[in-house]
């Protein structure tokens, strides 16, 4: 596919839709299933039905992989052309699909030959943007409004016109300040058949012309005859040919890849679109383009790979460095340490290190990435509304600062949670490893002295032991019984560099003194970062099974409350789940996202983990 594609292309995925390749879910108790199929389900499903049937009338003469590109368009800069292309197993059935669609209650076709490829073109949606003039050839016919248009549109983005004599109106607020996406639409559909018998559907005939000209300048017969007019396709590119000769490419069933400079291109167009001044850090004109400019120094080319594993789904991205870079100094410290004192029952954990390194390399590069100066400068505006004008603590200098080892944050469920009379079982805790104990005291001291003051009426500062851990705890009176009082929030030391933080006094037994089991010890969380990249930045990990459970039963009960009908006269019990939606939910297993750094490329990974 990518000998039919201009090397000026910004991306392009490949879809295997191959049924075959698709058995691997079987593993799992799950039908295969063809892509296309899915795709008539999932229509049918949201009431997007279609006049045409991807499996009926696209998959019997589509070939096994299905490549999805996005090109720009020459003559509108800020436009994103798309394409999908497919060798033609079955010439036959491609004409039957043309004959159908031809048929149907659309706007009539523009017939035209280009260099003796006949290329079919819809007109979609109303446009005022001037066409290119047609060639002798063409047989044109007046587009005409059909009622049925919306129903084929329906799975396709639809972008209202703007009137491209219109300039735009830039105003103070900040929606006006912020940069525009490249336009993404369908307001016409082409259809052809390249030479090689590659059959392209795009979201305009230019696209499709490109390609025949990249088709006819490499020819033989031209190669032999004018070989410096060959032109460049994708299969030519070294970038490329880094990311199709890396062996996931062949073993996923979805691939993709990127071209920083070609989208940086498209980008650097939309700066006429952004003002020169605004009151958003980092997003004035000239900042845009300083940052546009960095990025693309950075970086030269983007990849992904998706596919299936005995234990679930796996996906990679990779955002490769212009230059290779030299490599990080070796850290000798001990890693992922905190995960033995994490729960195993979460909703989610956020683990990583040095939170105050992190931070100082975010401020150093909004000097060069000027788009980073919106986190920076937002909290820095938002820090004293955060702690209070009477409270003396800056955040960077007394808070970030002590971070300096691994901390951990996580979302759990715990039936001594605060708000558990309410109906909440959810609670938070955190832990975090620092070398500077007595500047995190410090911290905390200046914190319990202005609540002590400011709340002196109705919060009180109390000493709580926790197995050996002594808990400093802020706690309001109790309505429920005189005299007793309800912990919402405490801190105290695990151990002498390992503070912990906890939504409540009592839930802190959740991490005292080593839980059983521990997230370390999860089989959800060990299958998620078996096969993730050491060393790496941290964890961002989801219980997707506790998660799927608690949106299912939210929508049940708000949706469907009398959905089980043993318990429909019994309100006070809740509902049990679908079998269907059961079953699904308890395939579910654990999903986690990992970032890296090697010397030449930033990486991102993720696994959701399917039980069989």
């Amino acid at each position: 596919m990518a000998k039919q594609l201009p090397n000026s292309v910004l991306g392009m995925l490949i879809v295997d839709v191959n049924q075959d390749s698709w058995q691997t879910t079987e593993q799992f108790k799950i039908p295969a299933q063809n892509p296309l199929a899915a795709i008539d389900k999932l229509l049918s499903f949201l009431g997007q039905s279609s006049q045409l049937s991807f499996a009926k009338d696209v998959q019997p003469w589509l070939g096994t992989e299905l490549a999805i590109a996005f090109l720009d368009n020459p003559e509108r800069k800020v436009e994103v052309t798309f394409a999908a292309l497919s060798a033609v197993s079955d010439h036959q059935q491609f004409e039957a699909f043309i004959k159908k669609l031809k048929g149907l209650d659309l706007p009539k076709p523009t017939e035209r030959l280009y260099r003796n490829v006949k290329i079919w073109e819809w007109q979609l949606q109303d446009t005022d943007i001037s066409e290119p003039e047609e060639s002798p050839q063409a047989l044109p016919s007046k587009a005409v409004k059909s009622p049925n248009l919306k129903r084929l549109q329906a799975p396709i983005a639809n972008h209202s016109a703007q009137d491209p004599q219109e300039k735009p109106h830039h105003s103070d607020t900040g929606a006006d300040n912020i940069p525009k996406f490249p336009e993404i639409g369908f307001k016409r559909l082409a259809i052809a058949k390249l030479p090689s018998g590659v059959a392209v559907i795009a979201s305009d005939q230019q696209a499709i012309q490109q390609m025949i000209d990249l088709a006819t300048a490499n020819s033989p017969e031209q190669l032999a005859s004018k070989p410096e007019e060959a032109l460049p396709s994708l299969a030519d590119n070294q970038l490329f040919l880094r990311s199709l000769n890396n062996p996931l490419w062949n073993r996923s069933l979805i691939a993709g890849y990127g071209d920083f400079k070609n989208i940086g291109q498209l980008w650097e167009a939309l700066a006429t679109e952004i003002p020169e001044t605004t009151e958003i850090p980092g997003f004035s004109r000239e900042e845009y383009i300083q940052g546009l400019k960095y990025t693309l120094s950075q970086y030269n080319s983007v990849d992904l790979f998706t596919w299936i594993t005995p234990k679930g789904i796996r996906s990679q991205s990779n955002s490769y460095f212009s230059e290779v870079r030299s490599p990080q100094p070796k850290d000798t410290q001990t890693r992922d340490r905190l995960l033995s004192f994490l729960p195993s029952n979460v909703y989610g954990a956020i683990t990583s290190r040095n939170l105050n390194r992190q931070w100082q390399w975010f401020v150093e590069e909004s000097k060069l990435q000027p788009s980073y100066k919106i986190l920076i400068e937002g909290f820095r505006m938002l820090a004293p509304l955060i702690v209070g004008s009477g409270l003396d603590i800056d955040l960077e200098k007394d808070v970030i600062s002590w971070i300096d080892g691994e901390y951990a944050l996580v979302l759990f469920p715990s039936d001594r949670a605060p708000f558990k009379e309410i109906g909440v079982d959810l609670t938070v805790g955190a832990l975090i490893r620092t070398s500077k104990p007595e500047a995190a005291n410090a911290t905390l001291n200046k914190l319990t002295k202005y609540l002590t003051k400011v709340g002196k009426n109705f919060i009180q500062v109390k000493k709580r032991q926790v197995g050996t851990t002594l808990l400093t705890s802020f706690e309001f009176p109790d309505n429920r019984e005189l005299g007793k009082t309800q912990s919402i929030f405490a801190y105290g030391w695990r151990d002498r560099q390992t503070l912990l933080l906890t939504l409540g006094a009592s839930t802190a037994s959740a991490f005292i003194p080593i839980p059983k089991p521990a997230l370390a010890e999860s089989e959800d969380f060990r299958d998620a970062i078996a096969d993730m990249p050491q060393p790496n930045f941290g964890y961002f990990y989801l219980n997707a099974n506790a998660i799927a459970k608690q949106v299912a039963k939210f929508l049940s009960s708000e949706f469907l409350p009398n959905i089980d009908a043993p318990n429909s006269d019994n309100p006070s019990k809740p509902s049990e789940l679908p079998e269907p939606i059961q079953r699904a939910i308890n395939k579910l297993g654990g999903a986690v996202f990992v970032y890296s750094e090697t010397s030449d490329r930033f990486q991102s990974d993720f696994f959701l983990g399917i039980k069989h």
